[in-house]
């Protein structure tokens, strides 16, 4: 964050039981490692702390803290925040995604189903909170189904979505809905789905059109920038995205249901490879 104060902070003082540790567990012989060079003199970035007018929550930086106290320090710099625990809390699911400590895949599934269960995290679309995390798209997927199957957290209604650099609310439950023709009849039911069975199997046959599909995609997508209403097919590209995204969740969630098992989280998220400085 741009203009956050960098302060010395007494280490007694920095609360380490917030809940800001996504981590599955520290690394101990990193914090050795630390601890050695900054007894040595290395100079260590500061560590993120968020006050709330009381209480300094320590949001990034537990093993480069543990590391201080182990050297015999009783301070250390702190990149100094305003915020309440729920902001530390926030910003500590975003930690080390592209630099410090590499994470493990059981590390970025815990900041993961953490996330999920935050109270920010109830109106975000999966790809808004994969990108905060560090994450891809399925990983976030996967959990917000199995954690819905389970109740613990609430199927959503809406969601907050930004596109082409406007961010509204969108219900979940009009995703993929056509919109009613203009001449249909006034009196028509409004509990009346809005797929029929004719409707389903055409959708079926495209997405299995899809998946057959041999295109190679640089070629299709140079092929889509070329023509004059790319913008148009790219809309339309995002919202079938979208839908698609929806169903098989719901496909999966009701599948959850019905056998009382759960789709397997991703081992391999697809998080970029980042080069290791400290955690």
């Amino acid at each position: 964050m741009k203009g956050a104060d960098v302060i010395r902070l007494p280490i007694a003082e920095i609360r380490l039981d917030g809940g800001t540790q996504p981590r599955s567990a520290l690394d101990f012989a990193a914090i050795d490692d630390y601890a050695e060079a900054m007894a040595a003199g290395v100079k260590f970035p500061p560590v993120v702390v968020f006050h709330d007018g009381e209480h300094y929550w320590l949001a990034d930086g537990f093993h480069r803290l543990k590391a201080a106290f182990a050297s015999g320090f009783d301070a250390i710099d702190c990149e100094l925040r305003q915020g309440t625990l729920e902001d530390a809390q926030w910003y500590s699911f975003s930690a080390n995604k592209t630099n410090g400590l590499r994470r493990t895949n059981e590390d970025k599934q815990r900041a993961v189903k953490s996330a999920l269960l935050h109270p920010r995290a109830a109106e975000m679309s999966n790809s808004a909170i994969a990108r905060h995390v560090g994450v891809d798209e399925a990983t976030v997927r996967n959990w917000r189904t199995r954690l819905a199957a389970s109740s613990e957290i609430p199927k959503i209604d809406t969601r907050t979505v930004s596109r082409h650099g406007t961010t509204y609310q969108q219900r979940t439950t009009q995703i993929g809905r056509r919109r009613r023709m203009k001449d249909s009849p006034p009196d028509a039911k409004p509990s009346e789905p809005p797929y029929g069975s004719q409707d389903v199997d055409w959708l079926l046959r495209a997405v299995t059109a899809l998946a057959n599909c041999e295109a190679a995609p640089p070629d299709f997508a140079r092929e889509i920038l070329a023509r004059p209403d790319r913008e148009q097919i790219l809309a339309q590209m995002e919202k079938a995205h979208e839908f698609l995204a929806f169903c098989l969740s719901e496909i999966r969630r009701a599948h959850a249901a019905d056998c009382g098992s759960f789709a397997p989280a991703h081992a391999d998220d697809g998080d970029a490879r980042a080069r290791q400085t400290v955690a």
